[in-house]
């Protein structure tokens, strides 16, 4: 049976966490630490909504869902200008994405899931070339969610339809499943299982290196922390653990979540690096003409990946997504407000 650990606000406002080692569920309700970041001005990006971005050495490579550029990924000097044409172009032949979901950069090798086209793509660029790249696609026939690259040849993807696991860790080209990981709790009364699965539909991010994924609820402010290789969870629930609030309709033979002006939008976007994974915080309900509200945030919860809460770094503007450097000392982020990359020292 799952033991659930309370931590009370003074003990986390003091910086101490304790669990017991047999607990899978954390309740906290507040981070030891919050820090109000200071952003400057990288370069401006106009006309642009930036999903991610990706940092490496002096590059800056947006995935952008602009169609005008022509290509979902573009890399970026530190001065603005872009340094090729870019990787993923626009379209419905191969190797090309009309819209996408999940998208990421694994060591170099930027990918997107092309959910109305069922397939992942996969652009490496060469290195010492601004325009070579290799380019893959494999099929992915099942609807996920939202899927991450493993390797060149593994995914791992939630939120399926049908399932009744969280996470699926699956072989390229063949598209078996290799593992599932993780279980739902049982739904209330006369709410039909699979809307109730879908109340906890995520975002993944994995570690860099190790096996480990966070899957980042979108409807409650929920993080799961799985370990890939002994199939282990930690549930992490706060500050404010609130449930998903939604209603339930049938459509097309299924039944499908609905949102109401009762959803709330919880975790939006986000990065993980060797020590944490920064999620970036939205809070805002469903309204109408909420426009880019549902999608941007002023706050990232941090945690280490054993799903300690580390601090809140606060923005001073709405952000869409956020990108850390390897040794966790700048966080880089997209200004919706004022059409900008920022970057902000990390203390």
């Amino acid at each position: 049976m799952k033991r659930i650990l309370l931590l009370i606000a003074l003990g986390v406002s003091m910086g101490t966490f304790s669990q017991s080692p047999n607990s899978d569920t954390i309740i906290f309700s507040r981070f030891p630490a919050e820090t109000n970041l200071q952003p400057e001005t990288v370069f401006p990006l106009k006309n642009e909504y930036v999903r991610k971005i990706y940092v490496e050495d002096n590059t800056i490579t947006t995935w952008s869902i602009n169609k005008e550029q022509g290509y979902f990924f573009r890399p970026y000097n530190l001065q603005g200008q872009p340094l090729n044409n870019g990787y993923i172009g626009f379209g419905f032949g191969q190797y090309e994405a009309s819209g996408a979901i999940s998208g990421g950069c694994h060591r170099g090798t930027y990918w997107l899931h092309d959910v109305a086209s069922r397939k992942i793509i996969l652009a490496s660029p060469q290195k010492g070339s601004t325009d070579a790249v290799t380019l893959k696609e494999y099929d992915i026939p099942e609807f996920y969610y939202s899927v991450s690259l493993l390797d060149s040849l593994q995914i791992i993807g939630t939120g399926r339809y049908d399932a009744p696991e969280k996470l699926h860790r699956i072989q390229l080209p063949a598209f078996n499943i290799l593992t599932a990981y993780g279980t739902f709790t049982t739904p209330p009364d006369r709410t039909p299982v699979n809307t109730w699965r879908e109340s906890f539909i995520s975002f993944i991010f994995n570690h860099p290196d190790l096996p480990m994924a966070a899957l980042a609820c979108r409807f409650t402010d929920q993080v799961d922390f799985i370990d890939l290789k002994t199939g282990k969870s930690r549930v992490v629930k706060g500050p404010e653990n609130y449930p998903a609030m939604f209603g339930s309709m049938h459509t097309m033979g299924k039944d499908v979540l609905e949102r109401t002006e009762d959803t709330r939008f919880a975790f939006v976007n986000g990065t993980a690096t060797k020590k944490y994974v920064y999620l970036l915080y939205s809070g805002n309900h469903e309204v109408d003409g909420a426009g880019n509200l549902n999608s941007t945030g002023k706050k990232v919860y941090v945690y280490d990946w054993q799903g300690k809460p580390v601090r809140v770094l606060h923005f001073p503007n709405f952000i869409s997504c956020i990108a850390v450097n390897d040794n966790d000392s700048i966080l880089y982020a997209f200004d919706t407000d004022r059409e900008q990359i920022v970057r902000a020292t990390l203390q």
